[in-house]
């Protein structure tokens, strides 16, 4: 059986070692997310996460200071941990913005494939190596074959783009980030 919870933090920590190590010009360098730079993806990151507290707990996002989102997203990664941990998360009914109540193993899912891919684009900006880890990349890829073809899933303004055509003997990272619509050259 997968833990889902261990998946997910080795996930959010691989992305806050890559933004405790950025230097000051790095915020402003371009990913390979339409228009973002280094500084859009990690407030997203923050935000994001904070979405996924809140739909853990079923409330709304808290607010964060946008002056320091580097320790925002370690404070965002924290309140994550905690939520995912609570007794019973896994089975219980949760929510995220944009689509319908899903159990909260589900969420957990979602939010460790999510980090995962991220830590990719943050690579990739930084001119680093990007392969995945395949103890990682596998079940991301495993989960992401089964996300809808839907427009508030994939799409224009959707949480992903459509697929990029890959080949299927393809590096497992190629075949992961082009399935969420990121062109792996």
């Amino acid at each position: 059986m997968v833990d889902l919870l261990a998946l997910d933090r080795a996930a959010v920590e691989i992305n806050l070692a890559l933004y405790d190590n950025l230097a000051p010009d790095d915020f402003d360098r371009t990913t390979p997310c339409a228009g973002w730079t280094v500084r859009d993806l990690l407030r997203h990151q923050v935000e994001s996460s904070l979405d996924f507290v809140a739909g853990a707990h079923r409330t709304t996002p808290r607010p964060f200071d946008e002056d320091d989102l580097v320790a925002e997203f370690h404070r965002a990664a924290a309140e994550v941990a905690d939520a995912f941990g609570a007794a019973g998360m896994l089975d219980r009914e949760a929510d995220f913005p944009g689509l319908t109540a899903m159990p909260g193993n589900r969420l957990v899912a979602a939010h460790f494939v999510d980090n995962l891919v991220h830590s990719w684009d943050l690579r990739r900006a930084l001119g680093v190596d990007a392969t995945l880890d395949e103890d990682l990349a596998g079940p991301a890829y495993r989960m992401a074959l089964k996300y809808p073809y839907t427009p508030e899933v994939r799409g224009p303004g959707a949480f992903f783009a459509h697929p990029v055509p890959v080949l299927d003997t393809a590096p497992l990272t190629d075949r992961l980030v082009g399935l969420l619509g990121r062109d792996p050259s």
